[in-house]
């Protein structure tokens, strides 16, 4: 008997992992969905309510690393990454930086993820200057970082991402800008906001980037 319970048991502990792994497979794909934030309308289907509208990023042109003029439409077809930065900020600004090196590294081969790191201090951040700044943190093709004028870029900020962009009036060469890094979809939708001096909920936003790539796929 006891051989009997035994080989029960071992078949249990091989059996059971595999039963769960098909019903996660067959039964939990994509059950877990990004939110759209500042949803405005939406549509009941067999799957439930469907957003279809939204508040979407509006369209900007700045100016890159490299020089050129940037427009916002030439990435609607790609998932983005978006935050917002000066080269001169000491104390959130690299770490932020350092954690969309890693959403770098890990999508380095997804044509359609793209990272734009936009400056809340474009007097100082000429396009020459963020060419060094993104050279020092090896960013590709696929990370762009951008200046413009300072109305635009705070009004975008502001009203565009609902993130604080602002200079600091007591510290004239300090500017107030929030650490979030922000997903935003193919419609220009905002589905997440996440500390990017966070490496955990950096984490998170690498898993629901993977969740949004499953949910164009459906």
């Amino acid at each position: 008997m006891k051989s009997y319970s035994k080989a029960g048991l071992l078949v249990a502990i091989l059996v059971i992992p595999a039963l769960i792994f098909l019903f996660l497979k067959n039964f939990g794909k994509n059950h877990f969905r990004l939110p759209v934030f500042f949803a405005m309308d939406s549509v009941k289907t067999d799957k439930g309510y469907e957003i279809t509208n939204a508040h979407a990023i509006p369209e900007f042109t700045l100016t890159t690393h490299n020089g050129r003029n940037f427009s916002f439409t030439e990435f609607k077809d790609d998932i983005k990454v978006i935050d917002f930065f000066f080269t001169r900020c000491g104390s959130i600004c690299p770490k932020m930086t350092n954690q969309l090196t890693r959403i770098q590294e890990v999508f380095e081969k997804d044509e359609d993820i793209k990272i734009l790191s936009i400056t809340v201090d474009p007097l100082y951040d000429t396009p020459d200057t963020l060419k060094n700044y993104a050279d020092q943190y090896g960013a590709n093709n696929k990370w762009l970082f951008l200046t413009g004028e300072k109305d635009t870029i705070y009004k975008l900020a502001q009203k565009g991402f609902f993130l604080s962009a602002m200079e600091d009036q007591e510290h004239p060469v300090d500017f107030i800008h929030s650490e979030k890094i922000v997903l935003v979809d193919k419609n220009g939708w905002i589905r997440g906001y996440y500390n990017g001096t966070d490496k955990k909920d950096v984490d998170r936003l690498i898993d629901e980037i993977r969740v949004l790539k499953n949910i164009y796929k459906e």
